[in-house]
């Protein structure tokens, strides 16, 4: 079973192996095949619309590198109540696991935020 997660100061993270020791879970995305991808849930007051079964919100961070450069995004997507998707990229993030999921906070606040505006309700 899941057991969502409280966004806290997380512990620094030297990898992306790093992430499944701190309770992500790596899974292939068909839309990134050339990307290593880590998910979690996480505590949030509104859940997607479209899994209002499951509680929380997912996360995505996705690792990729090309011609010996590598990058990572952080990635929140969701269903909103007037049945559209709303997806969250953000992506040019700094080069270090601890640094991108100090973010998540952020994320999270973008998310709830989109669900309080006249236009989701």
């Amino acid at each position: 079973m899941n057991q969502l997660s409280k966004v806290s100061n997380p512990e620094p993270l030297s990898s992306p192996d790093a992430l499944l020791a701190d309770g992500w879970r790596e899974y292939p995305d068909q839309f990134k095949r050339y990307a290593r991808c880590f998910y979690k849930r996480f505590d949030s007051p509104t859940r997607c619309h479209g899994n209002d079964d499951k509680a929380g919100m997912q996360l995505k961070i996705s690792f990729s590198a090309h011609e010996g450069r590598e990058s990572l995004e952080l990635e929140l997507c969701g269903g909103l109540k007037d049945e559209t998707w709303l997806t969250i990229l953000n992506h040019g993030l700094p080069r270090t696991v601890d640094e991108v999921t100090a973010l998540i906070p952020r994320m999270l606040a973008i998310w709830e935020a989109a669900n309080q505006s006249p236009e989701a309700k």
